[in-house]
């Protein structure tokens, strides 16, 4: 997510938070209940009061529909990516290109326990593809993932026809290798 996505829905949990927190107070306290029917009932009465009322108002709902909306559409690619030839359309699900990715990572004979891949939209319909990994302690990190990043980034794009923007790479731990006993 990006940052004035996030900045956007921090925004609005915070406004959320905070009218509940009101809301709450007012459930418990019918001091804060009457001074807020006060506070209201001065507002709707004078009109440089109603104006800055309205103006508030107005923006924390358009902060609202915007983080509602930045939510449902920043989340998680859609189930599959369409291509289409002179035949007709060829869908691809989101968990067939991850596969792919995950493959691609343990093929690159790169030291790779186990990964988790995450894929999601990019700018002009590419794809941008997240892996956590977990690698062998004899690996040389920085070489061999770089190498997981071109192999998948090629087969993602070789098998798929979907050009990826970027692979980002995340090593989340390092395993050690199990001595072999030999009896």
């Amino acid at each position: 997510m990006s940052r004035w996505v996030r900045t956007i829905l921090i925004t609005f949990s915070f406004l959320l938070a905070v009218f509940f927190l009101v809301v709450l107070l007012m459930i418990v306290s019918p001091e804060i209940l009457t001074g807020m029917i006060t506070l209201i009932l001065d507002m709707a009465q004078k009109q440089p009061m109603r104006t800055i009322a309205i103006i508030v108002t107005l923006t924390g709902f358009l902060i609202t529909l915007i983080a509602l909306v930045v939510s449902v559409m920043s989340g998680r690619l859609r189930k599959t990516r369409i291509r289409a030839n002179e035949i007709g359309a060829i869908e691809i699900g989101v968990e067939a290109i991850e596969n792919i990715a995950l493959n691609s990572a343990k093929i690159a004979q790169s030291g790779v326990k186990s990964a988790k891949a995450r894929i999601s939209p990019s700018r002009g319909g590419k794809l941008s593809v997240r892996m956590i990994c977990q690698v062998y302690s004899d690996v040389e990190i920085p070489m061999m993932m770089a190498r997981v990043q071109e192999r998948v980034k090629k087969d993602i794009e070789k098998y798929t026809g979907i050009e990826v923007e970027n692979v980002e790479v995340r090593v989340s731990r390092v395993e050690a290798i199990a001595p072999r006993v030999e009896r």
